[in-house]
């Protein structure tokens, strides 16, 4: 029993010594780390987290349309409607001519008037 008790206490001379260089390293490091001594063995805390690089994404080759031709419209012959030309009403022409009459009569009677007052 003596061999392992002698063991024992170098198996923990030599942690601790191990532990009192890993804290001046990591006091230089500036870095955290912890040795659990609750089961058999030493277990050292999990490593700091690994970058994986995101699966590249692969999109479809960009599209390109033509663009389409210009519209052109061409007028028809027939969009324009030909002049329409109408024929005065019959009666219109009748009213001015009386008119005209009346007219020339008021003027008439006028003038007798006018000749018979000077006399």
């Amino acid at each position: 029993m003596t061999f392992r008790r002698t063991v024992l206490k170098l198996a923990a001379a030599g942690v601790v010594a191990a532990g009192t260089l890993g804290m001046a390293a990591s006091a230089n490091a500036e870095t955290s780390w912890s040795i659990g001594i609750g089961v058999p063995g030493a277990v050292v805390s999990e490593p700091p987290p690994v970058y994986y690089e995101p699966a590249p994404v692969y999109t479809p080759p960009p599209t390109y349309y033509q663009a389409p031709p210009p519209v052109r419209y061409q007028q028809p012959a027939y969009s324009v409607p030909p002049p329409v030309y109408y024929e005065p009403d019959s009666r219109w022409e009748e009213r001015r001519a009386e008119r005209r009459e009346w007219r020339r009569r008021q003027w008439e009677r006028e003038q007798r008037r006018r000749y018979y007052e000077e006399r």
